[in-house]
């Protein structure tokens, strides 16, 4: 136990624990950052994105030629 919380030698020494979780999360950050714009460039170049459809889905449906009340 005394390997794990053992009090540092010289205070001026770096606490690589901190260091190697801070390396680890800014990788784990780029990573998620690039499978991001993964998925929306191969969004864009599948042309998936279709607005004629989007707007078909969001019109509502009407009653035919009866006028508003």
């Amino acid at each position: 136990m005394n390997l794990l919380l053992r009090p540092l030698d010289n205070a001026n020494d770096p606490v690589w624990s901190v260091i190697i979780c801070v390396i680890l999360a800014v990788a784990g950050a780029l990573f998620v950052v690039i499978y991001i714009l993964r998925q929306a460039f191969a969004e864009l170049e599948d042309g998936s994105i279709d607005a004629t459809k989007q707007e078909e889905l969001l019109q509502l449906p009407s009653d035919g030629d009866q006028p508003c009340t």
